[in-house]
């Protein structure tokens, strides 16, 4: 069963989505308060944090970036703040998915489900994938290798952001193609790819140079393999 934590401090908003997601087969804890969310994150070690923006003792997009130290699975922001500047300061910040409220609960359980089957191990045929010399994907562990920096921590989603531009080498990977291959239907803003892409290239280090940027279109990662 998943294991979900709300933070939120919308006592009426909480109860509603933990009854929901409780007759949908999700575990579900709540939190009013944000760093008494904080803590029960780092105890708890849930599957999937729901964390809304507005909280009253700390600022959402500053416990997202504090979760992220300790979190590696799915973390989906909430808030009623649509505006694109916020959407993007908790996108990199470590968000996976960002929701403007209000929302119904069936596009809420949908994005919760799109999320699972991104953290969803996969079972390839090989499990290692070489992205670059020094660099290795192993896709059944959801890791990746520098023989230098030696693991580099990716969320699901940067994880599998890589592995598709990976395995689309030399080919270039359009904004919309890879916000439907890596986000799913209904997703059209290309800044969710922007700030993804952001964040792989700091982790990667010396390797960023394989992703490469085309203005206005997209990306491809080009190595030396053919």
């Amino acid at each position: 069963m998943t294991s979900i934590l709300i933070i939120d401090d919308d006592p009426a908003l909480s109860r509603v989505l933990r009854i929901g997601l409780t007759a949908a087969g999700y575990d579900v804890t709540t939190a009013l308060r944000g760093l008494d969310g904080l803590a029960r994150a780092i105890q708890d070690h849930p599957d999937l944090l729901v964390v809304d923006l507005g909280l009253p003792d700390i600022d959402g997009v500053l416990l997202v970036a504090e979760l992220r130290r300790y979190h590696t699975k799915g973390l989906v922001v909430l808030s009623a703040a649509g505006d694109e500047r916020t959407k993007v300061k908790a996108l990199d910040r470590g968000a996976d998915d960002y929701i403007t409220k209000p929302f119904g609960l069936s596009e809420f359980e949908a994005r919760l489900r799109a999320l699972e089957r991104r953290m969803e191990p996969a079972a390839p045929t090989s499990s290692l994938l070489e992205a670059a010399p020094g660099l290795t994907i192993d896709l059944a562990k959801r890791v990746v290798v520098d023989e230098l920096q030696g693991e580099i921590r990716l969320t699901p989603r940067e994880f599998d952001l890589l592995r598709f531009l990976v395995e689309n080498r030399h080919r270039l990977c359009t904004h919309q193609l890879l916000l439907t291959n890596i986000w799913g239907q209904g997703y059209d803003d290309a800044h969710h790819v922007r700030v993804y892409v952001n964040r792989l290239r700091t982790k990667l280090g010396p390797a960023a140079r394989y992703l490469r940027s085309r203005a206005g279109m997209g990306y491809l990662w080009e190595d030396d393999s053919p």
